[in-house]
């Protein structure tokens, strides 16, 4: 299996303890490691690496496929380097399973079942349920709705389905709230797995021992008004690695952050033709 996350530098930091606590509690080690990266340093890539036993595959968003994300919808929190998890597939050998994990994840038991889960005929296996999110892109309110921070995807059905391309069509041709998430559920719509909610558990109150892989949807760890139980965990797990005297963000960095994006998209040319 393969195990991928996909960044710019403002994510480099959580991704790094995010493969830290992968190679401390995951219990996988022969997957292998690709870090999809939009804008990363040597540095960034040094810290990161000096984060896992194994070594990391690094690779750089090339003109070609950012290109293609030109004019995608993003925003502070959500830059086009989100939509790299649409690319990534293709980038893969036809077999086996691919492990998508955001940055803002962390490992915090055995990832084996999902290793050796078998999704024959199938595309994604993936958290989710009934959601209010499936009217706005045209589908039932009761149909399955997942999210895509931790997604395990059929490299062959995805690649044979040839589902890059078809990602590509609808977010030419549509605006979405979601777009990478919304998207991903269009294209294995009928073809997805539920996967049970400790696989990627977002509620700041779950502190369960049966949780494998935390998601910090909302404030994130290295930040000083992230509440959630799990980031002690986190601090312990930085305190390990390159980062482990980085002072914690604060709301002035996010809102600096909100300013420059919107500074960046008003000195940006609109791409032609769009």
């Amino acid at each position: 299996m393969i195990v991928a996350c996909a960044i710019d530098r403002r994510f480099a930091e959580l991704a790094g303890v995010m493969i830290y606590s992968l190679e401390l509690n995951g219990s996988i080690p022969e997957a292998d490691i690709w870090i999809i990266g939009d804008g990363l340093r040597r540095s960034d890539k040094e810290k990161i690496q000096a984060c896992a036993k194994r070594k990391i595959t690094f690779h750089d968003l090339d003109p070609s496929t950012l290109q293609h994300l030109a004019g995608f919808k993003t925003t502070s929190n959500w830059s086009r380097v989100a939509y790299a998890r649409l690319f990534l597939p293709a980038l893969m050998p036809p077999t086996g399973n691919l492990l998508y994990l955001d940055a803002d994840t962390m490992i915090k038991g055995s990832l084996r079942p999902l290793l050796e889960m078998d999704l024959s005929g199938k595309v994604i296996a993936a958290m989710g349920g009934p959601s209010k999110h499936n009217l706005p892109i045209g589908r039932a309110q009761d149909a399955f709705y997942f999210n895509s921070g931790v997604v395990l995807l059929n490299l062959k059905e995805w690649q044979s389905q040839e589902l890059t391309l078809r990602a590509l069509e609808l977010l030419k041709g549509r605006m979405f709230a979601f777009p990478d998430q919304d998207v991903l559920n269009l294209v294995a719509d009928g073809q997805t797995v539920a996967l049970d909610p400790k696989w990627n558990s977002q509620l700041a109150k779950a502190t369960s021992d049966e949780v494998r892989i935390v998601h910090f949807t909302h404030a994130k760890p290295n930040t000083t008004y992230c509440v959630h139980p799990d980031k002690a965990l986190f601090l312990e797990y930085r305190s390990r690695t390159p980062w482990a005297n980085a002072r914690l963000k604060t709301m002035w960095d996010k809102r600096l952050n909100r300013l420059l994006h919107s500074l960046r998209r008003k000195l940006k040319p609109s791409p032609k033709g769009r």
